[in-house]
């Protein structure tokens, strides 16, 4: 299954079941399910971590939709990061959205209007970001001069956006093949203990930083 797309209803009713099955990208939790993702809430603590070391004291968040367990996850490592580094924390500064270009342009606007000092945003996605981006220029902001840009996932686009994009960036592939080797486990074996498989971020830093 990929994570994301599941409701928790769905998944309590293959619970019941005894159908194998392992979320790939997400997690289920409280439920015990077999899951692999990457590392979400630590991927945005290293973005967070590499900001303040740059000198961003104010940074926003556009997240993810809030029904789903990545941006949780990311929101997570968002407020672990900032309290890590003493600066603030703010509902103003973060924005839920989805992950299109759409969204995030709007999202961006939106997070200017209410915080203006803001230097430094994070995006839950790449496409996101590349909306941001597009927010920013319309702005009048210059990025990273003025407010610097990052987005998650690393998707091939964010070497060709202008400025190219500082990213997140995990194994999607290795995510896949660990998901497969754990659901033939479950095939083969008899085991009643989920596990839950992180797979490492780390960050690809570019010239939106």
């Amino acid at each position: 299954l990929m994570g994301g797309v599941q409701s928790s209803d769905f998944i309590r009713k293959l619970l019941t079941t005894d159908l194998p099955f392992v979320i790939a990208g997400s997690h289920a939790r409280p439920l015990l399910v077999n899951s692999v993702m990457a590392d979400y809430r630590y991927g945005v603590e290293q973005v967070v971590v590499h900001l303040a070391a740059t000198g961003r004291k104010h940074i926003g968040l556009v997240s993810g939709p809030e029904s789903t367990n990545t941006s949780r996850e990311k929101y997570l490592g968002y407020r672990l990061g900032l309290a890590l580094h003493g600066l603030d924390y703010s509902d103003e500064n973060v924005y839920p959205g989805d992950f299109s270009p759409e969204a995030g342009q709007l999202a961006t606007r939106e997070l200017l209007s209410r915080s203006p000092t803001l230097d430094a945003i994070i995006y839950a996605d790449e496409y996101a970001a590349m909306g941001g981006l597009r927010a920013l220029k319309l702005a009048g902001r210059r990025a990273p001069d003025d407010v610097a840009v990052v987005g998650f996932h690393d998707y091939s686009v964010a070497r060709f956006t202008d400025p190219p994009l500082t990213s997140v960036k995990f194994d999607m592939t290795q995510m896949g093949v660990i998901a497969a080797r754990r659901l033939v486990v479950m095939l083969t074996e008899k085991t009643e203990n989920a596990w839950l498989t992180l797979i490492p971020t780390s960050l690809v830093i570019r010239e939106t930083t």
